[in-house]
C-alpha cells in the first residue's frame, strides 16, 4: 500500500475540506439585507402618518379660513351702516367679539398641525436616509464577500485539481481503502516518529511499530484507528 501517496492525498483533502467550510461560511453571509423589509414597513407607516398629518393641516387651515370669513362677514355687517337697530348692533358686536376670541385657539391648532406634519416628514426623510446609508454599508460588505468568495472558490478548485492528480497516481485498491477510512474520519494515515502516533499522540506498542515498519500490510493504530506510516 502506498501510504506516502495516501498521506499526501489526505493532506490536500483536509485542506480542501477546510476551504469548503470557509466557502460555506462566506456564502451564508451573502444574502438579501435582513433589515430592509422591516425598514420598508417603517417607512411606509411613516409616510402614511405624514399623509394624515398633511390632511390635518388642510383641515385646520380650512377651519381658520372659515372662522376668518365669518369674522369678516360679521365685521362688514356691523360697520356697513345698514343696521341701525341698537339691539341688533349689540348682538353683532357680541358675535364679533366671540368669533375673534375663538380665532387664536384655531390658529394655534393649525400651527400645531403644521409642526406635526413637518416632524412627520422629517422622520420619514430620516428613515429613508437610514435605509440608503444601511444599504450602502451592506452593499459594500457584500462586494467584499463576493471577492472573498471568489478567492476561496479558487482555492477549493485548486485543491480539487491536486486531489484528482494524486488520485490518478494511486491504485484502485488503495483508493478504495482510503475512501472507506475517510468516510469515518478526516485523518486516514498517521505518521509514526519515535514510536509515537501523530494522529493521537500516544506511544505505540513496539510490536505495532515493527509491523508498520515492515510495510507488508496496512497496520492500524490501536488507539485512533489511523493507518500507520513509519518515517
Amino acid at each position: 500500500m502506498d501510504l506516502e501517496g495516501l498521506q499526501q492525498l489526505q493532506e490536500i483533502d483536509i485542506q480542501r475540506d477546510q476551504a469548503k467550510r470557509e466557502l460555506q461560511a462566506v456564502l451564508d453571509q451573502i444574502s438579501d439585507p435582513p433589515f430592509i423589509e422591516q425598514l420598508e414597513a417603517e417607512i411606509e407607516a411613516q409616510e402614511e402618518a405624514a399623509r394624515q398629518a398633511d390632511q390635518g393641516v388642510r383641515e385646520a387651515h380650512a377651519i381658520v379660513q372659515t372662522a376668518q370669513r365669518r369674522i369678516e362677514v360679521t365685521d362688514n355687517r356691523l360697520y356697513s351702516g345698514s343696521i341701525t337697530d341698537h339691539r341688533t348692533l349689540e348682538e353683532l358686536q357680541r358675535d364679533l367679539y366671540s368669533q375673534r376670541q375663538q380665532l387664536p385657539p384655531l390658529a394655534e391648532a393649525e400651527t400645531r398641525a403644521s409642526y406635526d406634519a413637518q416632524m412627520a416628514h422629517e422622520a420619514g426623510a430620516w428613515l429613508k436616509q437610514l435605509r440608503t446609508d444601511a444599504l450602502d454599508v451592506w452593499n459594500a460588505r457584500q462586494s467584499e464577500l463576493q471577492v472573498e468568495r471568489d478567492g476561496v472558490q479558487e482555492r477549493v478548485d485548486e485543491f480539487s485539481r491536486q486531489v484528482e492528480v494524486l488520485r490518478d497516481r494511486l491504485s484502485q485498491d488503495d483508493l478504495a481503502t482510503y475512501d472507506q477510512y475517510r468516510r469515518r474520519r478526516p485523518q486516514v494515515v498517521a505518521t509514526v516518529a519515535g514510536g509515537v502516533c501523530a494522529g493521537c499522540r500516544l506511544t505505540l506498542p513496539t510490536i505495532v511499530v515493527t509491523r508498520a515498519r515492515r510495510g507488508s500490510r496496512a497496520v492500524e493504530c490501536p488507539s485512533c484507528g489511523c493507518l500507520l506510516r513509519v518515517t
